[in-house]
């Protein structure tokens, strides 16, 4: 028994992963396959084949039910998040064993050896006590430090050294520096300036709401949409509220919000337009994320030049539970 071929290290796991392999006897037979999680030692899933000499296992579909690419519920520092988008996989077919390999949730081109996930344009606002998500794909022998320097009445400057290769997702913010009213964030690759973010730290308008949800990629994103209305929620109040009463009405009302976008760039408009596509979405509320509901079926950006908004309705994931 040997495997005549395996899928190529860090593809996505969202496409067809094909493990190939031989019995090296002309006498048909049962293969068992078995797929394990090898950073946790659990078992994916099996899959028997009965009769045969050679062939082939998709095992894509276990690694998507198993990889649940999601956000932590609370972030309060600067550091590299883990969130399911990658995942080290060992198969066996007879307790003959591949080697393993790691997948990840991002479809990329595996022969680049740096690759910025993050479709937002790179000057970005943000208040002290919340934080911003940075992902990105690089190849596993290239060295990538975080480099995040903190201006205002002082300075301080920290780096960040994420694990090698694949796709990974580091924090930055800047609780705890209240002082600061600045952030520059570079992506360093082989100790050369990739990327540089850069923020400016200040206080959100009073209705302004600031949403994560994961992108095409599978990849987090965040943007604060700085207005909020509440016309349509407030109609569909007044007509429940004729029918039902008065306490169904407010229930609604505060569970369903409608954001609106700053005018953008048409490209940041096109990035926020992901959201109508995520899988998942959260309200973010200083460090802290609440799962909501992207509503909305479809942007119609309202233009103005070459700048322009989308609207986006939420309503919170769980039935009964206020959006913050």
């Amino acid at each position: 028994m040997k495997f005549t071929s395996l899928p190529e290290a860090y593809s996505s796991f969202r496409e067809p992963l094909l493990y190939a392999f031989d019995t090296q006897s002309s006498r048909e037979q049962e293969v068992e396959i078995k797929i394990t999680n090898k950073t946790t030692g659990e078992l994916l899933g099996t899959k028997r084949l009965y009769g045969v000499t050679k062939g082939e296992v998709d095992i894509a579909p276990y690694l998507r039910s198993a990889a649940k690419v999601s956000l932590p519920e609370r972030i309060t520092s600067c550091g590299e998040v883990d969130t399911g988008a990658q995942i080290r996989v060992q198969v066996s077919a007879n307790g003959t064993t591949s080697s393993t390999r790691n997948f990840i949730a991002a479809k990329v081109d595996l022969d680049a050896y740096f690759l910025s996930l993050t479709t937002q344009h790179l000057h970005r606002t943000m208040a002290h006590d919340e934080f911003d998500l940075i992902s990105f794909y690089s190849y596993p022998d290239i060295v990538v430090e975080v480099v995040v320097e903190f201006f205002g009445k002082g300075t301080d400057r920290i780096t960040i050294a994420p694990g090698s290769g694949g796709q990974r997702v580091v924090a930055v913010t800047a609780l705890g520096r209240e002082w600061a009213d600045q952030m520059r964030v570079t992506i360093m690759v082989d100790g050369e300036a990739e990327t540089v973010y850069d923020y400016d730290i200040k206080s959100n308008l009073r209705g302004a709401r600031r949403i994560a949800w994961l992108n095409d990629w599978l990849a987090p994103e965040l943007y604060t949409f700085p207005l909020r209305k509440s016309v349509l929620i407030e109609a569909a109040r007044k007509r429940m509220e004729s029918i039902w009463g008065r306490e169904a009405g407010a229930a609604e009302r505060e569970n369903e919000l409608k954001l609106i976008s700053a005018y953008e760039p048409q490209m940041q408009i096109e990035a926020l337009s992901s959201i109508l596509s995520t899988p998942k979405a959260w309200l973010v509320k200083g460090c802290e994320l609440q799962r909501v509901e992207i509503t909305t079926e479809r942007v119609m950006p309202a233009k103005c030049g070459q700048m322009g908004i989308i609207e986006v309705d939420i309503r919170a994931a769980e039935e009964g539970v206020k959006l913050w």
